[in-house]
């Protein structure tokens, strides 16, 4: 496949030795980063000594996975017989897909500056390291984007006839490009307009927000719109419908397997996506990519410096750490544990990555599983989410971003760090231990839980503070059983690709499962008002006796954790 897609770029050389790119030295990078790619091992068994479940399993199982997500979203090529109705909403669901692919797996890739090193001192030109990279990255989606667009293109060869298959898989090429050149676009421009610290930053919130955009996207809009209603939609009555790069490629299709029903507004946007590729390339190469390896070069050396403006802004909030600090804790041990937990926490993106989105994921699942019952339409569904309990679900759902924060604290890219912990001569760890699971809750789990709880009594009145109490403690229980079987490592002190053994999956598997009854016993018993604030009282205690017995972790409980 590599091969072929190479010899594909080489058609294109001709128009990007135009562009001022080095074709010569394009093809020998962008040869060399593919061999990378297939000898870096993948998945959760890149770590497993056996080469064949390395080399084949990880891989066989994330294509079957692709294949059923386009099973899925080809689907949608049925919904409307319609011009430009079903491809055009296929196409923009597609890009969505590829786009996220991009943002989540290849923001790294863009701005890596491992190979700056190797191609620095050569006379390569920006133009040619930023087009190789973008044809990397294109290429490697590329691979994705034709398996998830398998059954697609079976769907439309049924519908359309053979004729419409390889029309289709242009299609395909021709979304695939624009979603790449459209992301990377965006990264360039943003790489001009901002600092290299500010950059990290801004890219960082930018996937976040796109990644919570994309779920909700997925899970919310075929509850909020009525399928039906799109399939009748006229398109080319709405003006905003032609600024749709997803239309321009739909209509194609139009143009060349529906003649009768096409004309002059139909050839000017099929011309217009035939085109976009390759204006987007020269605006990458022209434009946008000129001083790309200086601001790489700057890229990779931001990190270091402390007297930047983030630095100093941040200044505030960790003055706040440390004032909270000397209000919740006393013991110099604990303290330093509260501390080092949230000021690691603030500088590390990977962290801020995984976890932040998890807060917007409550809300949209509690909304999707809550809008499935009730009432046919919008306003019947919301009145019956209202008088009900579900909100019982919601609370527990919280604990979804407790586990996201106590499977991420100990995780760090930069773990060999963590030598100072076992430098410094402290007899009990657990003193760490419990400075951190004291900073998650404060500043992570409570803020978190006082929202939901604000709009709960705003929805639901009064009647549901007693369970908000009830289930706040529970969940906190939920979390310091995940601390004390599950996660023991100290703050930022593990590698992040460590696996978990098949003992910790099943503990994590009870653990839920405890969880999960006593919530629904929580939801039987929300009738008995008296009942539910007589349960406060052991919930407290029984926080009180774990965290006393999570502070008396040793060195031996953490060593013995970590094997």
């Amino acid at each position: 496949m590599d091969k072929i897609f190479l010899r594909f770029v080489r058609l294109l050389n001709p128009v990007m030795a135009k562009m001022g790119v080095d074709t010569d030295q394009l093809m020998l990078i962008l040869g060399l980063k593919l061999m990378m790619d297939n000898r870096r091992p993948k998945g959760v068994f890149g770590r497993s000594s056996n080469k064949q479940i390395k080399a084949g399993g990880m891989q066989w199982l994330t294509n079957i996975m692709t294949v059923i997500m386009g099973l899925l979203i080809g689907s949608v090529l049925w919904l409307s017989d319609a011009p430009y109705i079903a491809q055009t909403l296929y196409f923009v669901i597609f890009m969505f897909l590829m786009s996220l692919t991009m943002i989540s797996d290849f923001t790294t890739v863009l701005i890596d500056v491992r190979d700056h090193y190797i191609l620095l001192p050569r006379p390569v030109n920006d133009r040619t390291v930023a087009v190789s990279r973008i044809l990397h990255i294109s290429i490697y989606v590329l691979k994705l984007a034709l398996l998830q667009a398998l059954p697609a293109l079976i769907f439309i060869g049924i519908k359309d006839g053979p004729l419409a298959v390889p029309l289709f898989f242009v299609q395909v090429l021709q979304v695939t490009f624009v979603s790449i050149l459209m992301v990377n676009m965006v990264y360039l421009i943003l790489m001009k307009l901002v600092s290299p610290q500010k950059f990290k930053d801004v890219i960082s919130y930018f996937q976040i927000g796109f990644s919570i955009v994309i779920f909700a996207t997925y899970y919310l809009l075929p509850k909020l719109i009525n399928v039906s209603m799109l399939a009748n939609i006229s398109l080319l009555s709405h003006w905003w419908a032609y600024l749709l790069p997803p239309l321009w490629i739909s209509a194609l299709n139009e143009l060349l397997i529906h003649p009768e029903r096409s004309g002059a507004i139909t050839a000017i946007m099929a011309l217009a996506g035939l085109i976009l590729p390759l204006v987007g390339l020269w605006l990458v190469a022209k434009v946008l990519a000129p001083g790309f390896n200086r601001r790489l070069a700057i890229l990779a050396t931001s990190e270091g410096n402390t007297d930047s403006v983030v630095n100093i802004t941040q200044s505030g909030k960790i003055n706040i750490i440390d004032k909270m600090s000397n209000v919740l804790i006393k013991d110099p041990v604990e303290k330093a544990g509260f501390r080092i937990t949230l000021k690691l926490a603030a500088r590390t993106r990977d962290f801020k990555m995984k976890v932040y989105p998890s807060l917007a994921y409550v809300p949209i699942y509690f909304l999707y599983f809550g809008l499935n019952g009730g009432g046919r339409g919008l306003s019947q569904k919301f009145m019956t989410l209202q008088t009900g309990q579900s909100y019982v679900a919601l609370i527990y759902l919280c604990t979804f971003v407790l586990a996201a924060v106590l499977t991420n604290i100990a995780m760090s890219d930069k773990y060999k760090s963590s030598w100072v912990y076992y430098a410094l001569p402290i007899g009990e760890p657990g003193k760490i231990l419990s400075g951190m699971y004291k900073a998650i809750i404060t500043f992570y789990f409570l803020p978190y839980c006082i929202v939901i709880s604000i709009i709960t009594v705003a929805v639901w009145g009064f009647s549901a503070v007693n369970d908000l109490i009830l289930a706040f403690l529970i969940s906190v229980i939920y979390g310091m059983l995940m601390a004390l079987f599950l996660v023991k490592g100290l703050p930022f002190s593990k590698p992040v690709m460590t696996r978990q053994s098949g003992g910790r999956v099943i503990v994590s598997l009870v653990v839920m499962g405890i969880v999960a009854g006593v919530g629904y016993a929580h939801y039987l018993a929300i009738k008995w008002e008296m009942l539910i604030w007589i349960l406060v009282v052991p919930a407290f205690l029984i926080n009180v006796i774990m965290f006393h017995f999570y502070k008396k972790q040793t060195w031996e409980s953490i060593e013995m954790s970590e094997m």
